[in-house]
């Protein structure tokens, strides 16, 4: 008997292309500043709501029953990405990114994670930071802070939220390729 195959995925929600555009741009004005990042690039950037990681088909089918179970809880709404941080902190930065505003992010993050949970997935419990990440240091944790706060007020735009993907991705040596697999629309009023 074959082994079941796996699919590495995740649940995210697609940029605008203005956003895109603005995300390039800002990291573009970064490399200026700071060294020795790997950039993520625009095309393939989306704000994760749930990384899977490596699930198999029947998992991959209980996600998408869940993503169609919200989409009637949700109406389209508005998130603006503006001022750049790092984690762990911007004085030991390795992951450097945009931040992500709106009040109803956190409560679609809550909603999706708790039915995920209910059907067996398990779902990070750190509270939920949204953000979009703009790159990694290739090598050390580096000291930051003095260039991040200088970034504060850096403005991406705004979007609006309409949709949710999942993406299955495939690591190449080139960077990662995301494929959607299912695509939900958010239809509340």
């Amino acid at each position: 008997m074959a082994a079941p195959s796996v699919i590495r995925s995740f649940i995210a929600i697609p940029l605008s292309e203005p956003v895109r555009t603005a995300v390039l741009e800002i990291q573009n004005h970064l490399k200026k500043k700071l060294a020795d990042i790997r950039w993520g690039r625009p095309e393939t950037m989306h704000l994760t709501l749930h990384f899977f990681g490596d699930i198999d088909e029947e998992k991959l089918e209980k996600a998408q029953a869940v993503m169609v179970s919200i989409e009637s809880l949700f109406p389209p709404f508005s998130v603006s990405l503006s001022g750049v941080g790092a984690f762990p902190s911007p004085h030991r930065a390795r992951v450097f990114w945009l931040g992500v505003h709106s009040d109803r992010i956190a409560e679609l993050h809550d909603t999706l994670s708790a039915r995920l949970e209910q059907v067996g997935f398990a779902c990070d419990r750190r509270p939920f930071r949204p953000h979009l990440t703009l790159g990694r240091s290739r090598s050390h944790a580096l000291k930051a802070g003095h260039i991040l706060s200088q970034e504060k007020d850096i403005v991406a735009g705004e979007m609006t939220v309409d949709r949710l993907v999942l993406f299955e991705s495939e690591l190449r040596p080139t960077g990662a390729v995301h494929r959607p697999c299912r695509t939900i629309h958010f239809t509340a009023d």
